[in-house]
């Protein structure tokens, strides 16, 4: 009788007993440490992703020179070393050069562009007053005392510029260095990044590799003819319509050329403002003049010189661009597309061509 009542009265849980709650401690432990490494790790990667996005610059900074040094060794026969020392003083003293003879005027410009902007939003101001729409506007915009600095955050804001500033001193040296080491031993890398996989398929991915580089050096190619267009057209362009700070202008947009789709926006916004103190008619050309030099660099130049590279639907382009400018902030909105440029290709050759077998779709 007792044998049939232990076989059909079950055991008592462990959790009622001393040893019961023991393994619930445990149990809590495991997955609070599981918790807090997968809180590590997320925060790692975070912080791991904006190195990676400098080193992605030191390899964008690296092609560059490689393109430079290998232009400079076809037409002198100089060598490879003294090749790559001519492109990085070519590179570096244009850079340095170029920045020094334009920062007085640029810097004069640019205290003189700070007064005037206010006078200008002033003046846009009024004449949104006009307008039904345009007084609902200026109702849901805030308000211009709550975009100014309290006194008692001011000191804060200025620190933090400070060390935004010396975070992009560091950051620009980095970038420097790694693109040097990168341009002077390109071969021990791209080795050492085909060894990862099998030997067999080394020569392949080899071969992918050299296309990724090709349609960078491409990208980076027509990004770089395409800023200084932009930069030198809307210079002339709003010398001739006789409005001021040209030069601050031409530059300010000449480096947002580097951003597809939202840069042109973003650097034609105070060239808008200024024309608009001249009155409405002359931000309506300088609207014009800022769509029509974007057009041609767009539609005209850029497609002509990255005729080699891969072209990148619109879309898709955007999309990464806000990803990345959400989580990773400026710099992940300016590396956007090459990062999209390198994603497409490594599809189209490893899925699309190899996986898929379907070496058309990739062409």
């Amino acid at each position: 009788m007792d044998e049939v009542r232990r076989d059909v009265i079950p055991d008592e849980p462990q959790s009622r007993g001393p040893n019961g709650l023991t393994d619930l401690a445990a149990r809590a432990a495991v997955v609070s440490a599981v918790a807090l490494f997968l809180t590590a790790v997320v925060v790692g990667a975070a912080y791991a992703f904006e190195v990676l996005m400098l080193a992605f610059a030191g390899v964008l900074f690296a092609i560059l020179l490689r393109a430079v040094a290998g232009f400079i060794d076809r037409n002198t026969g100089v060598g490879d070393n003294a090749s790559l020392a001519a492109a990085v003083l070519i590179v570096a003293g244009g850079t340095v050069g170029t920045a020094w003879s334009l920062a007085p005027q640029v810097a004069r410009q640019t205290d003189e562009l700070r007064r005037t902007l206010p006078r200008s939003a002033e003046r846009l101001t009024n004449e949104l007053g006009q307008y039904e729409w345009g007084r609902w506007v200026l109702r849901e915009a805030p308000d211009a005392d709550d975009l100014m600095p309290r006194r008692h955050d001011l000191l804060a804001r200025i620190t933090g510029v400070v060390s935004t500033a010396l975070s992009l001193v560091g950051a620009v040296f980095v970038v420097f260095f790694i693109g040097l080491y990168l341009a002077a031993q390109p071969r021990m890398y791209i080795g050492g990044l085909t060894r990862l996989v099998p030997p067999a398929r080394r020569g392949r991915a080899g071969e992918v590799v050299a296309k990724v580089g090709a349609a960078l050096r491409w990208w980076l190619l027509g990004k770089l003819v395409a800023m200084v267009f932009v930069g030198v057209l809307v210079w002339l362009m709003l010398l001739l319509l006789g409005l001021p700070f040209a030069v601050t202008l031409g530059v300010i947009a000449a480096v947002f050329t580097f951003i597809p789709n939202f840069g042109p926006v973003i650097s034609a916004v105070p060239a808008v403002l200024v024309g608009l103190l001249d009155g409405p008619a002359t931000a309506v050309w300088v609207v014009v003049l800022f769509t029509a030099i974007q057009v041609v660099e767009s539609y005209i130049l850029t497609p002509l010189i990255q005729q080699q590279t891969v072209s990148l639907p619109a879309a898709l382009t955007i999309t990464t661009q806000l990803i990345m400018g959400v989580f990773v902030g400026g710099v992940g909105l300016a590396l956007a597309t090459p990062l999209t440029l390198v994603a497409v290709v490594l599809v189209r050759e490893l899925y699309v061509r190899d996986l898929l077998g379907d070496p058309e779709a990739a062409a």
